[in-house]
């Protein structure tokens, strides 16, 4: 694994083990590799609880619980296979973080919609999630593998950077309040939705917005969380 992904890893793990959290992970294209980048790092077994390569359909479905009809739409590389991944991982292991990967590194397997280096990534963070789609087009099997290993580390980031942004946030509102001698109650919906507008509830029958897409490794650290993302919070 690059030296990149190494620091991204080590970035997160640094989270984790401040917040005394776990890690599990689903990959189906990239068969593991996401897993290994976090278990190079020493000390993995403190903060990494379990990992899974789900090739097929039925892997996904026996193994994550992911609902089989959230294939029959848009098929298993979707926003809704990657988030039911990434909830299943980790309702299976008990771990506080969860990231999913389903995508296709090609040389075959692609379309006009979903073309080669076509990526979608998931990541629960306690109760908050995120999805993301990428596109990697260009690359071999290999470099796509990789890229979509980087995109997902990334993402974990954002993703917990953005949810315990938006705990603190709410911290600090509440005990401005508190100073100014005001009894407050904190309605979590309406906190988390004065950060973000788009803040929704999930549901099963949530319809999911346009996706941007992440075209390039140098464009990941440019998208800011809310134009192309979900972030839920379930009650």
């Amino acid at each position: 694994m690059s030296e990149e992904a190494s620091i991204l890893a080590a970035r997160l793990v640094r989270r984790l083990k401040k917040e005394g959290l776990s890690l599990s992970t689903a990959e189906s294209c990239t068969g593991g590799l996401l897993a290994s980048t976090f278990t190079d790092i020493s000390g993995a077994s403190e903060w990494f609880v379990q990992g899974w390569v789900t090739y097929s359909n039925e892997s996904k479905i026996a193994q994550l619980g992911v609902s089989p009809k959230k294939f029959e739409k848009k098929g298993a590389v979707s926003h809704d296979v990657a988030l039911g991944m990434a909830k299943g991982s980790q309702s299976a292991s008990g771990s506080g973080v969860s990231i999913s990967i389903t995508g296709i590194a090609g040389p075959t397997g692609g379309s006009e919609n979903k073309p080669v280096g076509t990526v979608y990534v998931a990541v629960c963070v306690g109760e908050s999630y995120l999805v993301r789609r990428g596109e990697f087009g260009g690359g071999d099997r290999a470099s796509n593998k990789h890229s979509f290993t980087i995109f997902a580390i990334q993402k974990a980031i954002e993703a917990w950077d953005a949810h315990f942004g938006r705990l603190e946030a709410m911290r600090i509102a509440a005990a401005a309040e508190q100073d100014a001698g005001e009894e407050i109650e904190i309605d979590l919906d309406q906190a988390l939705s004065s950060i973000n507008p788009n803040l929704d509830t999930w549901t099963e029958n949530t319809n999911w917005s346009d996706e941007k897409v992440t075209n390039t490794i140098e464009q990941l650290g440019k998208d800011s969380l809310g134009d192309d993302a979900e972030w839920l919070e379930e009650q």
